[in-house]
């Protein structure tokens, strides 16, 4: 009886080198379009938060001038004063970003007097920029004692900071003061305007 003799095998092999570096190259790049979608993801939430909380101020403020019956002021936010006794007044325009207040304005010459009172105040927005335009071109909104928007039917146009397409919002004011919001209608992840435009934040 012959002693047991093993059958030729295959002889191991193990990876090499090349081999290694293309699998992680495939899932490192595998990894990044993952988190590039959920970095996207995110932004988007953020910016749709954004709009909701824009919408809320501006509710809240147009809610106060019809329950207190007076005309609400709202503004961009100046970030110094010259003076110590200085009163708050609106800040320069399209600088929503740095922070929104809005006031009641009894003697209607828009700054926060004594008499006056703020009704509602929105921080800074990090990462975004607020624009807001309108007819009579001004740099403030203004809610009458009746809800209206004194003739300043426009629009305020929400852009993140690096102007990418998905990342616009838009919320349109008319004259009576209700709020629209515009809306991806095509279903391609960019909002449009009424007109069916794409917004455009550069």
């Amino acid at each position: 009886m012959q002693p047991f003799a093993p059958t030729s095998s295959i002889p191991s092999r193990g990876f090499t080198l090349i081999e290694l570096l293309v699998v992680l190259s495939i899932i490192l790049l595998l990894g990044g379009f993952a988190l590039h979608g959920i970095t996207k993801q995110t932004a988007s939430q953020r910016m749709d938060g954004l709009q909701k909380t824009f919408i809320t101020f501006l509710l809240s403020a147009r809610k106060a001038a019809v329950m207190q019956h007076v005309d609400v002021i709202v503004c961009p936010i100046r970030t110094q004063r010259r003076t110590m006794s200085d009163t708050s007044v609106c800040g320069k325009r399209n600088q929503w970003h740095l922070g929104v207040l809005a006031f009641t304005d009894h003697n209607r010459n828009l700054k926060l007097d004594a008499n006056d009172a703020v009704v509602a105040q929105l921080p800074g927005f990090k990462n975004a920029t607020i624009r807001w335009r309108a007819f009579r071109n001004r740099a403030y909104l203004r809610f009458t004692a009746q809800g209206l928007t004194d003739w300043q039917n426009g629009h305020f146009l929400i852009c993140g900071t690096s102007a990418i397409p998905e990342l616009s919002r838009q919320i349109t004011l008319n004259y009576a003061g209700r709020l629209y919001t515009a809306k991806d209608r095509n279903r391609d992840g960019v909002y449009e305007n009424a007109r069916g435009e794409t917004l455009q934040c550069d």
